[in-house]
């Protein structure tokens, strides 16, 4: 027996040290990747909340997809990647918002933009992802296509902003000065060069989370889901946390808040369906066996309430950051519960 809990002690001790390098080692690269990422929009003259939602949210997404992506194919433990996501997203509603709001110079205040693009496409993604874990008990290419489908008519919506945003550019001869002196220092080879090889770093360490993961929730005889939703969650939403604040601190507001909801709009929309997809194209249908709904349910109960605080005024005070990482330490509470019964 003493043998026993030895084996079971140094298999928690080496999961959690390799999850503890595979998150330093993705929130380094990380930095290095949404870098490379931003100069990379900057180029292209993206404006702030269309680079938010998109190449930023992308860039900090990349460790969650890897994991979802993992999780289905290599390891065939769906709920993990679902968890993961389920987490991250919750995570980027409620703390990255709340921790933005103490580090902003000004008020936390985003345009009305952000709300109507961002913020409801992410409400449409979360409706989708509960319909399809009630309803359908076994997912096809019909749920892949539907997911990816969501991701492109958001797209289509962002491309549109982009051409209005550069129309305006072309009419304001002092804007496009400013944006010509700002990417002249930049060198693109070299910004993609970085963007792929920390891409691949990402990808490397996001596979030792996911096995480490796996690792400890057997160790520990709980379901995968719950590692996933809180710990791995937590190490794949890093990134995310980076870039909001490095926004938030600068005041680019709209950024770090459109971050926040595209990422997690990336994260069900791609994160779930190309994995899916893939699946579906090997190996068939996919039976779902999940049985932790009110993880999902939370997830749209926050959503719900960070939108009704950010529709007076579109803005974010103190006291609602404050209630915001109440909420998400109170449903992780409530997570751990799970584990131990």
């Amino acid at each position: 027996i003493n043998h026993l809990n030895t084996t079971m002690l140094m298999g928690i001790l080496v999961s959690l040290f390799i999850i503890l390098i595979s998150t330093l080692a993705i929130y380094y690269s990380g930095k290095y990747f949404t870098k490379a990422s931003s100069n990379i929009g900057d180029y292209l003259r993206l404006p702030k909340d269309v680079k938010g939602a998109t190449l930023d949210a992308v860039s900090s997404s990349l460790p969650e997809l890897f994991v979802s992506l993992f999780s289905v194919i290599i390891f065939h433990q769906f709920s993990v990647g679902i968890g993961t996501i389920a987490g991250s997203a919750l995570f980027n509603l409620l703390v990255i918002p709340a921790l933005a709001v103490f580090v902003s110079p000004v008020l936390f205040k985003v345009s009305k933009k952000v709300i109507t693009r961002d913020a409801f496409f992410y409400l449409i993604a979360v409706f989708i992802l509960i319909i399809s874990l009630v309803y359908f008990h076994t997912w096809g290419i019909g749920i892949s296509l539907i997911l990816l489908s969501g991701y492109i008519l958001y797209l289509f919506e962002i491309i549109n902003d982009v051409k209005d945003h550069h129309e305006n550019i072309r009419k304001n001869v002092k804007m496009n000065r400013t944006a010509k002196e700002k990417i002249d220092h930049i060198n693109i080879i070299t910004e993609l060069i970085v963007f792929f090889v920390s891409m691949s770093i990402i990808a490397i360490f996001s596979y030792t989370l996911t096995e480490a993961s796996i690792n400890l929730a057997e160790a520990l005889n709980i379901p995968p889901i719950i590692i996933a939703f809180t710990i791995v969650a937590a190490a794949t939403s890093v990134p995310d946390t980076v870039i909001s604040l490095l926004n938030a601190r600068k005041g680019d507001l709209d950024d770090a808040t459109s971050n926040v909801f595209g990422s997690n709009i990336f994260d069900i929309f791609i994160g779930l369906g190309f994995p899916l997809l893939l699946y579906v194209l090997i190996a068939g249908p996919l039976v779902i066996q999940y049985h932790n709904l009110e993880i999902v349910f939370g997830l749209l109960g926050s959503t719900i309430v960070v939108l009704y605080i950010l529709a007076k005024n579109n803005t974010l005070s103190k006291k609602s950051a404050i209630i915001l990482l109440l909420m998400y330490l109170i449903f992780v509470a409530y997570v751990v519960l799970l584990a131990i019964k």
